[in-house]
């Protein structure tokens, strides 16, 4: 078990965040976000989906604004990652806050309403989210679809999406989510 894996984490998750680079997070990077999930699928950013999912993100910023030491409405990445090892942010908090968001993705993303989404759909959310790299979204599906069958169920995805804020071992589900490796 490593804090490594852990700390290597916390830092991919804080540069995805990041959606505007400007080397800290704030509330309007979780509203583009879920704005921009909204948009992969076609929903208007006042469309009841694209809203319910803004405030999903934003649910997120709630739980992370916390780690604001300074209060100036930006959470650099040292206070970020302070905030993680530190405990001052509450990781559970966070993991249930992560996955309702998740959730909202998953609902849009299945458009047929199967309870399965394909690598496209899931790639879609990747960009839409700030991360346009389609072999960051191929090596966390792969590393997501357990039984192979090139789509992911929710039990699937939310157990990745768990462990991305978890994962202490290299093998464990969520390590690869963002990694792109």
């Amino acid at each position: 078990m490593s804090d490594r894996v852990l700390l290597d984490n916390i830092d991919r998750v804080f540069a995805i965040l990041d959606v505007d680079g400007d080397g800290g997070v704030s509330k309007g990077d979780f509203t583009s976000m879920g704005a921009g999930v909204a948009r992969e699928f076609g929903f208007e950013e006042d469309a009841p989906q694209a809203r319910s999912l803004i405030a999903k993100y934003e649910g997120i910023w709630d739980c992370i604004s916390g780690a604001d030491l300074d209060v100036d409405g930006v959470v650099g990445a040292a206070e970020f990652r302070e905030a993680h090892t530190s405990g001052r942010v509450d990781t559970e908090v966070v993991v249930e806050r992560w996955l309702s968001a998740t959730h909202g993705n998953f609902e849009v993303a299945d458009r047929d309403g199967d309870g399965y989404i394909d690598l496209d759909a899931f790639a879609a959310i990747y960009r839409g989210a700030g991360i346009p790299d389609r072999k960051v979204a191929e090596t966390a599906f792969g590393a997501m679809d357990v039984d192979d069958d090139g789509r992911l169920d929710w039990n699937e995805l939310s157990a990745h999406a768990r462990g991305l804020f978890t994962a202490t071992d290299e093998s464990a589900k969520g390590v690869r989510m963002v990694s792109g490796d």
